[in-house]
């Protein structure tokens, strides 16, 4: 049975770079898991909006160390926003952002921070936990859309940015981009925020692309700051980089084809069942 270390791309890129020997088929074979990885989260991201580094991160982490899947996810997630925000540039809502910038950029400057000293399994337990509490939190809102509709027939969203009181809204965003340093994964936090303030569809991807730039600006300058980057999983994050870019074309062809919430229901599930084997492994 191989032991998680023999799967780290980390050893492998060293000896191929330095001429040493190598297991070519597990570095070829860990490299098309990892892309595959990307490939479907990214297509889930820019389909949805969002939950991206949600898949991501947790399933990669299952063959390489947390803390290097939350880095790279980082890097990635950006270029994801960058063609995002560029797709539906006309959807963009700047009474949103200018109230929701500067908290987020301050959570985001402390928990990139947090992230160099944090310990493995604490920002394990610490994501794992989010992801459940997300989906539980997620399903009751379902519940509730599906229950309106059944009562009345349909559903009207009249929410604006002054539906959420200002002391809430300040401490949902800092909340963002506070665990974005830390985890990497807090875009359920932003999901509620544009649910709340009336963003759907093209308009809710367009602002949540522009909101993760923000943070992701200042997120991505520490991690750098901080020598985090793995450099050593240079041609990986090369290679995703391209793997991204064609996702997404297959995630904006689809996205006003496919049902919106018998989507997210599988996407749930999957973080349901990635949260519990993450849990699981820490025991």
């Amino acid at each position: 049975m191989r032991k998680k270390g023999d799967y780290l791309i980390l050893h492998k890129i060293f000896q191929l770079i330095t001429f040493r020997r190598v297991n070519f088929d597990i570095l070829i074979e860990l490299i098309i898991i990892l892309l595959l990885i990307l490939a479907f989260a990214n297509f889930v991201g820019s389909a949805i909006g969002f939950a991206d580094a949600l898949i991501m991160i947790p399933l990669m982490a299952l063959f390489i160390d947390v803390r290097t899947a939350i880095i790279l996810s980082g890097f990635w997630s950006a270029w994801l926003s960058i063609l995002n925000a560029i797709k539906y540039r006309d959807q963009f809502d700047m009474k949103f952002w200018k109230k929701y910038a500067i908290p987020a950029i301050l959570g985001a400057i402390l928990g990139s921070t947090l992230i160099i000293v944090a310990p493995l399994e604490w920002l394990q337990f610490s994501l794992s936990l989010f992801i459940l509490t997300y989906i539980c939190a997620k399903i009751a809102d379902l519940i509730k859309v599906k229950k309106i509709i059944s009562e009345n027939g349909f559903y009207i969203n009249e929410r604006s940015v002054d539906s959420i009181p200002t002391s809430l809204f300040y401490t949902g965003s800092f909340s963002y981009g506070f665990l974005a340093g830390l985890i990497g994964a807090s875009g359920p936090i932003n999901v509620v925020l544009l649910e709340r303030t009336g963003h759907e569809k093209e308009n809710f991807i367009q602002n949540f692309a522009v909101a993760s730039l923000t943070v992701a600006a200042f997120r991505l300058s520490i991690y750098v700051w901080g020598a985090l980057f793995p450099i050593d999983f240079l041609l990986l994050f090369l290679l995703g980089l391209i793997v991204i870019f064609l996702a997404t074309r297959a995630g904006h062809w689809i996205t006003p084809k496919i049902p919106k919430q018998t989507f997210q229901a599988l996407v749930l599930l999957l973080l349901f069942i990635i949260a519990i084997r993450m849990l699981l492994s820490l025991l």
